[in-house]
């Protein structure tokens, strides 16, 4: 039996492979960090709402009519804030997708090269 001669060649792009792998992984974990603190943020904001909210109701049930336009800009605020998130949440699965072909394109590179090289 004949030693693969290709044998360095082929350890180099599995090296290659398992790299990319690796950064494929590191991506999505950062992607899903980034997701959770998105999420995090908007519920924070509307947790502060809901007590402002709780705060201005008082006051319009003790009589005081001029925190109308406080609660009308809270509102807006909450909605300004939910359209921030939902449209960073589409740029990021944009990216996400843009960034998945490349590395599935990588790796279809990578293990067509390795594939062709020679055993004997």
């Amino acid at each position: 039996m004949s030693a693969d001669r290709s044998a360095t060649e082929r350890a180099e792009l599995n090296g290659q492979i398992q790299r990319v792998e690796r950064q494929e992984d590191e991506f999505s974990e950062a992607r899903q960090r980034y997701e959770g603190s998105l999420e995090q943020f908007r519920e924070q904001f509307h947790a502060v709402g809901r007590d402002r909210e709780s705060s201005l109701r008082e006051r319009i049930e003790a009589g005081d009519r001029g925190v109308q336009h406080e609660l009308e800009v809270r509102n807006d605020l909450l909605l300004r804030i939910d359209r921030y998130v939902e449209e960073t949440s589409e740029e990021l699965e944009q990216t996400r997708s843009r960034v998945r072909q490349s590395f599935d394109d990588e790796l279809e590179k990578l293990a067509k090269e390795r594939n062709a090289l020679p055993w004997a």
